[in-house]
């Protein structure tokens, strides 16, 4: 049994003396704060309890390491007046590495002068479906035709398609004239290109180029080295009288992985990732410009509570546009690719179980402390204004 000396003694320790009832005045007013201080209470409970919920991202910037590897490019742009049998796509970079017609995992649709699709094929396929029906059912082609290449190639060579003549004249630096070629004109290739004239293209997919410095570009005609310059054979596009030209819409324009599998994660990446491209429209009626962007690349990475890391990039831009002539310039649209020294890397961060608790304890306690100090003010600014009245 507990002593009542030692109950007495204890008691001694409470910190918090009680007042009796009886000398407890109670008043409307009172009663107005005490309801205003649990209404405050209440949201700020809940704005604190949400901010407990939710994860925040801080970023974090270091010097990136300049590891040698790929980076992909999903695009997706469209080409009101240009035509898919025209349009080509290159890349290049500062190593001396060239792609001309780069088509792995790139899609071309064909657009009718009002935008709708009027076909979808693999790129490569595309050009080369006409000459493809030709050989399997033409009666003029047998089966052991070998067609001529018109000095482009050696004469125990063969050039069965119109494609593979054009592609041999590109090669060894030579413009082509289709109408003299006998596969372009047995393909009908003159009037696939009257036809297809006032088409527009959509193309799509994803490139892989390195990360270095260097560009991709969409140009017309096939594309061919010549005394270390990068040209084209521009000849269908400059004798052509429908107002082809370069002007263009970018749907999407996004460099490295974008897979982001949960809520928390697409909220992630619709307010960190800066992609300034997309949607955006430019250029004008003139065949003669050329259109650049150039790209300044940053790697980024996030890092989730999960432990889950994503890799990817986001850019900044500026852009330019001239005209040029066929001599001196090449008409076309330029993505210039730089890439930035510096990586950010955006880490997911999550508010403790004990921050949390104290801060909702400095709610709690702030509150009824200010309370009661306006209810005291009040209280007695009351008080005054009575014994005023009764004197």
């Amino acid at each position: 049994m507990v002593s009542s000396s030692f109950i007495k003694r204890f008691r001694k320790l409470d910190a918090y003396a009680k007042t009796l009832d009886d000398f407890r005045v109670r008043t409307a007013t009172g009663g107005t704060v005490t309801i205003i201080c649990g209404i405050t209470i209440l949201l700020l409970m809940l704005f604190e309890t949400a901010r407990y919920l939710t994860p925040v991202m801080k970023p974090e910037i270091l010097v990136d390491g300049g590891k040698m590897e790929k980076l992909p490019i999903k695009f997706d742009i469209t080409f009101p007046h240009l035509p898919c049998y025209m349009l080509s796509l290159d890349i290049m970079d500062e190593s001396g590495e060239h792609v001309a017609d780069y088509d792995h995992d790139v899609y071309k649709e064909r657009l009718d002068p009002e935008g709708r699709v009027i076909l979808t094929e693999k790129s490569n396929d595309l050009s080369n479906s006409a000459a493809k029906k030709a050989r399997q059912h033409s009666p003029e082609v047998p089966d052991n035709y070998c067609g001529p290449c018109y000095g482009a190639k050696p004469q125990e060579e063969c050039c069965n398609s119109c494609e593979e003549v054009q592609r041999a004249y590109a090669d060894v630096g030579w413009s082509t004239d289709p109408d003299n070629f006998e596969q372009c004109i047995r393909e009908g290739w003159k009037e696939k290109a009257q036809a297809q004239a006032k088409e527009g293209c959509r193309m799509h997919g994803t490139i892989s180029v390195n990360k270095i410095r260097g560009n991709f570009h969409f140009s017309a005609g096939k594309a061919f080295s010549q005394g270390g310059s990068h040209i084209h054979d521009m000849s269908q596009f400059l004798h052509n009288d429908q107002n082809q030209n370069f002007m263009h819409f970018i749907k999407h324009l996004q460099f490295g992985q974008h897979e982001y599998h949960s809520e928390k994660q697409k909220r992630t990446k619709s307010n960190e990732l800066i992609h300034p491209l997309e949607n955006t429209k430019w250029g004008s009626a003139n065949a003669a410009m050329m259109y650049q962007y150039f790209l300044k690349i940053v790697p980024t990475e996030f890092h989730f509570l999960n432990k889950k890391r994503i890799r990817t990039f986001q850019y900044s831009v500026s852009k330019q546009d001239h005209v040029v002539n066929y001599f001196g310039g090449l008409p076309g649209v330029f993505f210039m690719l730089d890439h930035s020294p510096m990586r950010i890397i955006y880490s997911e961060t999550k508010m403790s179980l004990a921050t949390y608790l104290t801060n909702i304890c400095a709610i709690i306690g702030g509150i009824f402390t200010v309370a009661s100090v306006i209810d005291g003010i009040l209280y007695r600014a009351e008080r005054i204004s009575k014994q005023r009245k009764s004197m």
